[in-house]
């Protein structure tokens, strides 16, 4: 089993169209020989930082200020699970490859797509 892992910045106000652009691959990637799933996933982002401040004092959070920043966009992690790299790869080439098109236009320039190996203990 080979995992695969995609992790794409999408520009504020572009989210929608990029969970449409994946969720509408679906039933193409359920015939694909090889294939086993995938999860994706949106980051909530600002989350994290409004919870942190709901939990650390001003003067505690002054301590490790962060500097201002731009629009980070939002995060998306796609997971999917093949038989084989070559599948995945042939899929991409066949099938996936056209439409990238369609998806370049909502993202950021930080991306990147890659074979993983489960290292957790247990």
């Amino acid at each position: 089993m080979e995992t695969y892992v995609v992790i794409l910045m999408v520009k504020s106000g572009h989210e929608d169209a990029v969970a449409e652009f994946y969720q509408a691959m679906e039933p193409g990637l359920k015939k694909a020989p090889g294939y086993h799933g995938r999860k994706i996933y949106k980051a909530n982002t600002g989350r994290m930082a409004e919870e942190v401040h709901k939990m650390y004092s001003a003067e505690e959070l002054a301590k490790h200020a962060e500097p201002p920043h731009g629009d980070p966009g939002t995060r998306f992690i796609m997971v999917e699970h093949w038989d084989s790299v070559r599948e995945r790869m042939e899929y991409s080439q066949t099938v996936a490859g056209g439409r990238q098109k369609d998806l370049i236009p909502h993202l950021l320039p930080e991306h990147s797509h890659e074979f993983y190996h489960d290292i957790s203990v247990g």
